[in-house]
């Protein structure tokens, strides 16, 4: 009888035990449910921000060439605009020749004109030699043909002139309208670039945030019970605030397969299509000199990347309204000033030839690009390093 009551009470004294390993291990496993849950959440949510980033670097490089499209148009824009104004003083200086013409031919017409009235005996009876009147009679009919060959000649270039001004006007309108087209077509790939950009920040936010919170919990967890409290009320927490984050930037995962900027010397593209008004090293009026170069642009100008980098600075800076600053590596930065708005961010990964922002209107005078390289901190002549592209220079 005793030998059953102390198995009675060795068994009491057991019990708790068993029934706490079994809770414990029960709990384990919820745990490592919950954990296996969220990875794989982690795992959904890098996986598709590895395809938004793919689809992201495609966008990208659809937007680099259609800035290169824009830009082209707005080069044959200036061209001809160019040719109009040409035009327009070639009209004007032959318009001006053909009236002291017709004023000359006139006085002759009139002159000729009085001899038809008078018949040869009239002629006789001047008061003027027989052999004078006889040879400016003949110099003047040798004349006339001569004279309205140059008349006509002067109608038809003029015709012409004024034809070739009617065809560049109707190329101008054409090229107008394919620019409007492109320009619709460029905001469209914003709208789809925009969102895109969106929709990365939030995943990779998000990846970032779930990753953060499985170490905050697990360290801040004093037992299983406390952090399967955590984990619940983390769950009510993220179906409560889910939503959108926006307060990272994507990291684009293409690489760049530009070359070095180092052996890039004479093929980066000009940031914008426009003349070239001020140059590298000129004395300006405040008694400085120019650092870089100034492009006069048209208005909304598109503003491109001129080589592969990292956008480390984009926003106003005093006296040099918005300002975008790009590291290319090895020491260099180009600096883009004068910007109406700037269609990128601080960390953003840039490819050459990617819009960088756009120029402004002709509120303060025609809109102006200032552009500076700078290699370990110093201002260097831009010009050398940029294509041998067709841009009109000033001066």
């Amino acid at each position: 009888m005793k030998i059953f009551a102390l198995l009675i009470l060795m068994w009491g004294i057991a019990l708790p035990d068993i029934v706490l390993a079994a809770e414990t291990g029960t709990k384990l496993k919820e745990i490592e449910k919950a954990l296996d849950k969220d990875k794989k959440q982690r795992d959904t949510l890098k996986s598709k921000s590895r395809d938004l980033a793919r689809d992201l670097n495609r966008l990208k490089a659809e937007t680099v060439k259609v800035a290169a499209a824009i830009q082209g148009h707005e080069m044959a824009v200036i061209d001809l605009q160019d040719k109009l104004a040409e035009l327009a003083l070639t009209e004007k200086d032959k318009r001006l020749l053909l009236e002291q013409r017709r004023e000359q031919f006139g006085h002759v017409l009139m002159a000729l004109q009085r001899m038809a009235r008078h018949p040869p005996e009239a002629m006789i009876a001047a008061p003027m030699s027989p052999s004078d009147t006889v040879r400016g009679a003949i110099l003047l009919r040798a004349a006339v043909p001569a004279i309205e060959d140059r008349a006509l000649g002067l109608r038809q270039d003029l015709a012409a002139l004024t034809q070739a001004r009617k065809q560049t006007v109707e190329k101008r309108q054409q090229l107008a309208s394919v620019r409007a087209g492109l320009d619709v077509e460029r905001q469209r790939l914003d709208g789809l670039l925009a969102k895109k950009l969106k929709l990365k920040k939030s995943t990779d936010s998000k990846t970032l945030q779930a990753e953060k919170r499985i170490r905050a919990l697990v360290k801040k967890s004093k037992n299983l019970q406390d952090l399967m409290t955590r984990l619940k009320a983390d769950k009510l927490k993220r179906k409560k605030n889910e939503s959108e984050s926006v307060s990272t930037t994507p990291a684009e995962t293409k690489k760049s397969t530009a070359p070095l900027i180092s052996k890039a010397r004479g093929t980066l593209p000009y940031p914008a299509v426009g003349r070239l008004v001020g140059r590298y090293g000129q004395a300006m009026e405040t008694g400085l000199t120019r650092k870089g170069i100034t492009i006069e642009t048209g208005v909304g100008a598109q503003v491109v990347v001129p080589h592969d980098g990292t956008v480390v600075f984009a926003g106003p800076f005093k006296g040099y309204g918005r300002l975008l600053i790009i590291e290319h590596g090895e020491g260099y930065h180009t600096l883009l000033a004068g910007l109406e708005r700037i269609d990128n961010v601080i960390g953003q990964q840039v490819l050459s030839g990617e819009p960088a922002g756009i120029m402004g209107d002709l509120k303060n005078g025609p809109p102006v690009l200032y552009v500076e390289l700078r290699r370990n901190g110093q201002p260097i002549n831009p010009v050398p390093w940029l294509a041998a592209r067709k841009i009109k220079v000033n001066g």
